[in-house]
């Protein structure tokens, strides 16, 4: 699996606004360094071309805010652009580099995905963990409409705790079940059970 900040898939442009921005680099003897943030202004210029070009452009969010850890002595070797463009935090040992979401988008378009992640992070605090897909995805229409945000969720290990929120969702809550994966900005990406009688 790729993990580059950003993938082609024929006419679509999908960009992973994630840890994933964050470019590393091997020493020969082995240490990590970081070494830049996607997306350079040229970078930033090819999406934004591409999308007001006619192309797809899919931006796939993980979280509300973007934070990589790393050890101190990698920190210690943030390029100096790097460092201009996010916030540190440490405890001497651990670092935390906070890269503020979908910064490179123009303000407009920004403000739309910073909307989206609102209102998905509505959706997951409503609904059971279980209940939920991989990918939320952005309801249409908006404009541009060749532009789309999702939500990725981390897959998470079944266990039988996890099945308590679920039962008190289908059986006591008065939750139809239409509304688990509600019409509105932010919907499960495939929600056919829906309509099941």
């Amino acid at each position: 699996m790729s993990t580059s900040a950003s993938l082609q898939c024929g006419n679509t442009l999908v960009v992973f606004d994630g840890p994933r921005r964050l470019a590393w680099r091997t020493s020969p003897s082995g240490d990590y360094a970081p070494t830049a943030l996607w997306p350079s202004p040229a970078q930033a210029a090819r999406v934004l071309d591409h999308l007001y070009g006619g192309g797809c452009l899919l931006v796939l969010l993980e979280q509300e805010r973007i934070s990589v850890p790393m050890y101190a002595e990698e920190a210690e070797r943030l390029p100096p652009d790097v460092a201009a463009r996010a916030d540190l935090t440490s405890d001497g040992v651990i670092s935390e580099l906070h890269v503020p979401v979908l910064d490179w988008m123009p303000p407009a378009l920004r403000e739309r995905g910073l909307r989206f992640l609102e209102d998905s992070a509505g959706l997951l605090d409503k609904s059971p963990d279980l209940l939920l897909p991989h990918l939320i995805v952005e309801d249409p229409p908006h404009r541009p409409d060749n532009l789309r945000f999702a939500r990725l969720r981390r897959p998470r290990p079944f266990s039988d705790d996890r099945l308590a929120p679920v039962t008190d969702h289908l059986f006591t809550a008065d939750v139809p079940v239409a509304a688990m994966c509600p019409a509105g900005t932010a919907t499960a990406a495939a929600h056919t059970w829906e309509s099941t009688p």
